[in-house]
């Protein structure tokens, strides 16, 4: 059986503290961390990274830090809201934001292409759902 390899929630996930990309970023900093993060880049090497960590106002090496030392999504999650001190609002804002940039920044053919690498260590017949995990970006969920 083949070993899959790291792959991060999708940018637009809610999952953690309720604001886009924090999940990914979540689990890309625990990946680096441990060592594990394979082609993704995490803090400053990551445009996507820079961007939600502005937003938060928290540094790469403070989030990673607090990423590894708390392991419980809900209580990261809080974690990042009490040091973020957003408000609702912001938080709804930065995440309509984020969405947007996100579909401008990621052409279609860059789908085409990551499809590809997904594949090229996984088994054929999962494809259907590296399209899915691929084309969510486009989508609100």
């Amino acid at each position: 059986m083949m070993q899959k390899s790291f792959r991060p929630r999708n940018i637009i996930n809610k999952q953690v503290a309720g604001i886009r990309g924090v999940a990914k970023m979540t689990d890309k900093a625990r990946a680096a961390h441990a060592g594990n993060i394979g082609k993704y880049k995490y803090g400053a090497d990551s445009q996507q990274d820079t961007r939600i960590l502005s937003f938060l106002g928290i540094s790469a090496d403070a989030f990673q830090e607090a990423a590894v030392r708390i392991t419980n999504e809900n209580q990261f999650g809080a974690w990042v809201l009490e040091n973020c001190n957003k408000s609702d609002e912001e938080i709804a804002e930065f995440n309509r934001q984020l969405l947007a940039w996100v579909r401008k920044h990621t052409p279609i053919n860059y789908f085409s292409k990551r499809h590809r690498e997904i594949l090229k260590n996984e088994e054929r017949e999962n494809s259907i759902w590296s399209w899915i995990a691929i084309f969510l970006v486009l989508l609100e969920c």
